[in-house]
C-alpha cells in the first residue's frame, strides 16, 4: 500500500474519534447508559424534581464554554466556578446524580466515560422518565479545564425579552423555533421566588404587578412567595398543574398569562413565537420530538473531542492526564504520515481487518445515518399499539423470543406459510398465542415509505420489544400523581430502556417443524437449561429471560393439564397454589378449547414490569410447570430469591440479556435480504 493510501485510513480513523457518535461506548464501555440510567432513576424515585433538575444542568453546562462538564466544576480558593454563580446557585441541582454515576462508571470502565456525557446521557433520560420521548445520545465529548463564575453571562436571564433570547441562542447555533422548543423544559421543575419576585412586587413605577401575569396566578404566587423574603428555600413549580411530567402543560400555562418568567410570557410578544407556543400547545407528540432533536443539536454546542481536554476521575475535579502519542492539535498530518510509513503490512491489514469486521457486526445506531428515524417510527408504533392494548408489550417481547429461538434473530417467525410450506407462525406454539404481526407490519410501512429497503423486519421486532419493555413505565409515571400509594410503588417499577445493536438481515426460510426448539410450557428445568445453553445463553440468563413473564396473559390450553387429569396419582399438580388453582379452574373449565380463554401471567400486576413473577414463584403461582421448574435446584432457586428481592438488579440483568438474545444466529452484511414486506420473503429477480 502506498504511504497516501495508509494516510487516507488514518485520517479516517482520527475522523471518527473527532466527532460524536452513537454507542461511542459501545466497545469501551457498554453498560454506560445503563448505569446512568439507574442513578437517575433511583434518585427520581426519591425527589420527582430531580429530572428536571438534570435537564437544567445540561442546558446550563452547554451554555456556558460549551457541553464540557465545566458546571460540575468546584471552586477554589483561588477561582470561583460557574456553579457559583446565582443562577445556578441555590437553583441547580443534579450534581450527586451524577457523581452516583461516575463513581459506578470508574469501577468498571476507569477513566473512560466523560462526565460531560453523563450529564448528557442524565439529561435524556430525566426527560424520557417523566414522559417525553427517548433519543439517541452522540457521546464522545471530553470534560473541559476551565469554570469561570464570569461566563455565566451568557445564560439566558430570568427577565430575558424575545430579542436577548433569540440572540442568545443564534450564538450557539440554535434557531428561534428551537428557543421556543426548549423552552418548554420549564414542564418540569421547581423556580426560586427570588428568580421572579420582581414580577410580583415594584415591578415599575407605574404599576406594582407585572400587567402580563394572570391576576389570580400572581395573587397565589404571592402567598408561596411574601413581599421582601429572601429566603432562597422558598420554591414554586414551574408547572404547577404537573410539575413532574413533561408535557405542553408549560405551553398552555403562556397561552393564558401564566408564564412563570418574564421570559416564558415574552415568547407571545412576536406573531411567529406565539404561533409556535399554540402549535406546542396543541400537539404534545410533535413538541416531544422537536424536543428531542433539539436536546440533540444543543448537545453538540462547542463540544471538545478526541485528545482534547481530559476524562476527570472527578466530576468535581480537573485532572491531568499523560499525553498519548499524537496530540491532533499539535501535531501535523506529516507526522502521522512519517508515523505510518513506518507502520508494518501486518498492522496495517489488522486495521482493515477491523473496519471490515465492525461492518458486519451488529452496531448500536447502525441506522443514524441510513435512517435516523428508524427507531422513533417503531416506537411510535408501539406506543399506538400499547395504547389501544395494553398486552401487546408482553406479546412483542415474546414475537422477538420466538424469532431468535428458531433460525435466529432474522424474522423467520413473520413470514406466512404457502400452499407449498406451513410457517413457524402456524404452529401451536404460536398460534394464536403469539401477537404483535400488526405492530411490526405498521412500522415496515411506514419504513419503507421513508428509508425504502434500509431497515430489516429482524431489527423491527428487536426495536418493538425494547420499547414494548420500556413504554410501560412512561404510562404509568404520566399518571402518577393520580395513582394510589400501590400503584406509585408499581410505577416506578416500569422496564428498563437498552441500546439495542442493529445490522440484522431478513432471513428467507420459516419453518413449522423448527418450533420444536422453542421451550415448551412443560418443560424442566434440565430441558429449559439445555434448550437455552444451545443458544449459547447460561442457566443464569435463562432464569431472567424467564421473568418477561411478569407481564402478558397465557391462554388455558397452555396449562390447563396442570388443572386436570394431572397425573394416575394426582388429579392437580401438587406443585400449583390451591387457591391460584381454584381460581384458574374458574376461568378456566374442564374440557373447554376455547381458544380465546386467557389470563394474566401475573395477576397481580399483569401489565406491569416487576419481580411479581418471582414472588408468584416462590409462592407456588407460577403459571407453567416450566416457570414453577425454576425451584427444583438450590442454584436456580437461590436465583429466583434473589430476583425477587431485588427488582432493580433484575431489570439490568434482563435488559443485557435481551441484548445477548439478539444476537442469536444472526445474518448480517449481504447475507439474507431486507424484506419489503415482512409477511413474504423478496421475490428473487
Amino acid at each position: 500500500m502506498s504511504s497516501l493510501t495508509f494516510l487516507l485510513v488514518l485520517v479516517f480513523i482520527v475522523h471518527s474519534e473527532a466527532e460524536l457518535q452513537i454507542g461511542f461506548y459501545s466497545g469501551s464501555c457498554p453498560m454506560v447508559e445503563l448505569i446512568v440510567k439507574e442513578e437517575v432513576s433511583k434518585a427520581y424515585n426519591e425527589d420527582k424534581g430531580l429530572a428536571a433538575g438534570l435537564v437544567r444542568t445540561h442546558f446550563h453546562d452547554c451554555f456556558v464554554r460549551g457541553c464540557d462538564a465545566s458546571v460540575l466544576i468546584d471552586s477554589t480558593p483561588s477561582n470561583k466556578a460557574e456553579k457559583e454563580f446565582p443562577v445556578n446557585n441555590p437553583n441547580l441541582r443534579g450534581f450527586e446524580v451524577i457523581d452516583s454515576a461516575k463513581t459506578r462508571l470508574e469501577k468498571v470502565c476507569p477513566g473512560v466515560v466523560s462526565c460531560a456525557d453523563i450529564i448528557a446521557f442524565a439529561a435524556r433520560d430525566g426527560f424520557q422518565i417523566t414522559g417525553g420521548h427517548w433519543y439517541h445520545v452522540q457521546a464522545g465529548r471530553r470534560d473541559g479545564r476551565v469554570s469561570l463564575l464570569a461566563e455565566t453571562s451568557a445564560l439566558p436571564p430570568a427577565d430575558a425579552n424575545l430579542d436577548q433570547l433569540t440572540r442568545m441562542f443564534a450564538s450557539h447555533g440554535l434557531t428561534q423555533e428551537e428557543m421556543v422548543t426548549l423552552s418548554g423544559a420549564h414542564t418540569i421543575g421547581r423556580a426560586h421566588c427570588t428568580s421572579f419576585a420582581s414580577r410580583l412586587y415594584n415591578f415599575s413605577s407605574s404599576v406594582d404587578q407585572d400587567p402580563s401575569l394572570d391576576p389570580r396566578y400572581a395573587s397565589m404566587l404571592k402567598r408561596e412567595c411574601p413581599k421582601g423574603s429572601e429566603d432562597v428555600n422558598l420554591v414554586v413549580p414551574m408547572n404547577p398543574s404537573s410539575p413532574a411530567i413533561t408535557d405542553v402543560g408549560y405551553y398552555v400555562d403562556v397561552l393564558n398569562q401564566r408564564g412563570l418568567f418574564t421570559s416564558d410570557q415574552s415568547l407571545l410578544t412576536s406573531e411567529s413565537t406565539t404561533n409556535q407556543v399554540k402549535q406546542n400547545a396543541m400537539n404534545p407528540f410533535l413538541w416531544k420530538g422537536k424536543f428531542a432533536e433539539a436536546m440533540v443539536k444543543m448537545g453538540r454546542i462547542d463540544v471538545m473531542t478526541g485528545h482534547q481536554g481530559e476524562i476527570r476521575l472527578n466530576c468535581r475535579t480537573m485532572k491531568s492526564w499523560p499525553h498519548l502519542v499524537f496530540n491532533s492539535s499539535n501535531d501535523s498530518p506529516g507526522q502521522y504520515a512519517q508515523f505510518l510509513t513506518k507502520m508494518s503490512s501486518l498492522t496495517v491489514l489488522l486495521i482493515l481487518v477491523f473496519i471490515i469486521r465492525s461492518e458486519a457486526d451488529l452496531q448500536i445506531g447502525f441506522y443514524s445515518s441510513s435512517c435516523s428515524t428508524a427507531e422513533l417510527i417503531v416506537k411510535e408504533e408501539v406506543t399506538k399499539a400499547y395504547n389501544e392494548d395494553r398486552g401487546l408489550a408482553a406479546g412483542l417481547v415474546r414475537l422477538h423470543f420466538h424469532d431468535c429461538f428458531v433460525r435466529g434473530c432474522d424474522a423467520s417467525v413473520l413470514i406466512d406459510s404457502t400452499p407449498s410450506n406451513k410457517a413457524e407462525k402456524d404452529s401451536p406454539a404460536n398460534n394464536p398465542s403469539l401477537r404483535g404481526f400488526d405492530v411490526i407490519d405498521n412500522a415496515k410501512t411506514r419504513l419503507e415509505k421513508v428509508c425504502p429497503g434500509v431497515v430489516s423486519c429482524a431489527d423491527i421486532i428487536a426495536f418493538a420489544a425494547r420499547d414494548g419493555i420500556q413504554i410501560l413505565i412512561n404510562e404509568v409515571v404520566r399518571n402518577i400523581f393520580s395513582l394510589s400509594s400501590f400503584q406509585q410503588k408499581a410505577a416506578t417499577n416500569g422496564g428498563h430502556w437498552y441500546h439495542v445493536p442493529a445490522g440484522r438481515r431478513d432471513g428467507r426460510v420459516s419453518l413449522i417443524a423448527d418450533t420444536k426448539a422453542l421451550p415448551p410450557a412443560t418443560a424442566n428445568l434440565n430441558q429449559l437449561t439445555r434448550m437455552f445453553s444451545s443458544h449459547g445463553l447460561t442457566q443464569e440468563e435463562m432464569v431472567t429471560l424467564s421473568g418477561a413473564h411478569t407481564i402478558g396473559r397465557a391462554h388455558c390450553t397452555s396449562f390447563a393439564n396442570r388443572l386436570y387429569n394431572f397425573s394416575s396419582s394426582a388429579n392437580q399438580d401438587p406443585s400449583l397454589n390451591t387457591r391460584y388453582a381454584s381460581k384458574l379452574m374458574h376461568e378456566c373449565p374442564k374440557g373447554s378449547n376455547d381458544v380465546n380463554s386467557v389470563v394474566p401471567m401475573n395477576p397481580s400486576s399483569p401489565a406491569i414490569s416487576d419481580v411479581g413473577y418471582y414472588v408468584d414463584i416462590l409462592n407456588q403461582r407460577g403459571l407453567f410447570a416450566s416457570d414453577q421448574n425454576l425451584l427444583t435446584s438450590e442454584s436456580t432457586t437461590n436465583q429466583v430469591k434473589q430476583n425477587a428481592m431485588n427488582p432493580f438488579l433484575w431489570k439490568g440483568k434482563f435488559a443485557e440479556a435481551m441484548v445477548k438474545m439478539g444476537r442469536i444466529g444472526v445474518i448480517t452484511g449481504h447475507q439474507g435480504e431486507i424484506r419489503s414486506k415482512c409477511g413474504v420473503v423478496n421475490k428473487r429477480s
